[in-house]
């Protein structure tokens, strides 16, 4: 153990679960102890079946997550407490540290401050693959990951900007050097465009959801849901316009970093298949219960190649408004089309092919038209 981290251990770890000693006794005998007393039940049947209720029942898993976010809180709550007592005011020289490596030791340092709830999650993970719940297991691997990451994030600016009042803005923040770029879409997105976010994303899930679950019960023919679903995907294009009219505007200073053409491309194959991870997550839980594996890819790739493609023909030019919605008309034809005559597989390939021709010819020749339009 180096010396930065045995002084985050001593100052933070053990003073916490110290304090909170009784606390952790009372849960581990009401979880452990008074059921084998009560109802002279194995303790791995009654975890098995709390665990399957906790993957069955929405209310509970809600619960749950409600729970360790207070937990989570209370670790915060007491390691910003530490940080601003005089007698801990030493630990403000971690500061000197290199802003990256100060990050991993405060995310070493929230794991082991979060160890109950993740030797718990370790369980439940397991016993969810077990039964098939890949959605349960997989968002809480994302709930707990996100809940290390931002906590680390706010301990670290308590450090380097000590007295100063956290804003969700500064959490999301790090320095441009080591910001990746679709994270600057993610934090405008966060922090000015979240009503339409989440409107778009309650659409496009309800109704890949709802028509998934009550049509292939009856009937199997996915076609309506794929026109439905599409428009969803298509509503996509009043943010996707709006992040490149945000680009355009903020974020001109991108073009002048040397990067090659690939990597440009991947940074916005990752901005959108972050974007698209509640419909991923609404298939996966729709799969093979309700819907084929084959279908769940071909869902999963047409909302990734649909998507792409709507933001590479904005490399184009900047369209009006209504030229770019009319655009998108067309392709919901386009679309219609496809599905009606089962193409949709190669709609797709074709999707993909046309996103990468667009963004490679003309990522630079529109910087070129505009700059010509600047000096007409």
């Amino acid at each position: 153990m180096t010396i930065s981290r045995s002084i985050l251990v001593r100052s933070f770890v053990k003073p916490f679960y110290q304090r909170h000693a009784g606390l952790f006794v009372m849960v581990f005998v009401l979880m452990f102890g008074i059921v084998n007393i009560l109802d002279r039940a194995k303790f791995t049947d009654y975890h098995f079946f709390l665990i399957k209720g906790l993957l069955t029942n929405p209310f509970l898993f809600v619960l749950v997550l409600f729970l360790w976010l207070l937990y989570i809180k209370k670790t915060e709550q007491f390691t910003l407490n530490t940080l601003l007592s005089p007698e801990y005011s030493f630990l403000h020289i971690l500061s000197v540290l290199e802003q990256k490596k100060l990050y991993y030791l405060m995310t070493g340092m929230q794991s082991l401050l979060l160890l109950p709830v993740l030797i718990y999650a370790a369980i439940i993970i397991p016993t969810g693959i077990y039964l098939h719940a890949y959605t349960g297991c997989l968002i809480i691997v994302i709930y707990l990951a996100a809940g290390i990451l931002i906590s680390a994030r706010i301990y670290v600016t308590a450090i380097l900007k000590p007295g100063k009042p956290i804003r969700f803005g500064s959490i999301l923040s790090l320095n441009l050097k080591s910001m990746p770029y679709w994270s600057f879409f993610i934090r405008f997105i966060a922090e000015n465009k979240k009503l339409l976010f989440a409107g778009i994303k309650i659409y496009s899930c309800v109704i890949l959801y709802e028509m998934i679950r009550n049509q292939t019960r009856i009937v199997y023919d996915l076609r309506m849901i794929l026109i439905f679903y599409s428009l969803g995907l298509l509503g996509h294009g009043l943010l996707i316009y709006q992040l490149r009219e945000m680009e355009e505007t903020r974020l001109s200073f991108y073009r002048t970093i040397p990067l090659s053409l690939l990597k440009r491309f991947m940074q916005y194959g990752m901005l959108y298949f972050i974007l698209l991870i509640p419909e991923f997550v609404t298939i996966a839980a729709l799969t093979p219960a309700y819907l084929h594996a084959g279908d769940a890819i071909l869902f999963i790739t047409f909302s990734f190649t649909l998507v792409l493609f709507l933001n590479s023909l904005l490399f184009i030019q900047i369209f009006r408004s209504k030229d770019y919605f009319k655009i998108i008309l067309c392709v919901f034809f386009l679309i219609y089309f496809c599905v009606l005559s089962k193409t949709v597989g190669w709609f797709c390939f074709g999707l993909f092919l046309s996103s990468i021709l667009i963004f490679v010819i003309g990522y630079y020749q529109f910087e070129k038209k505009k700059l010509l339009s600047h000096q007409a």
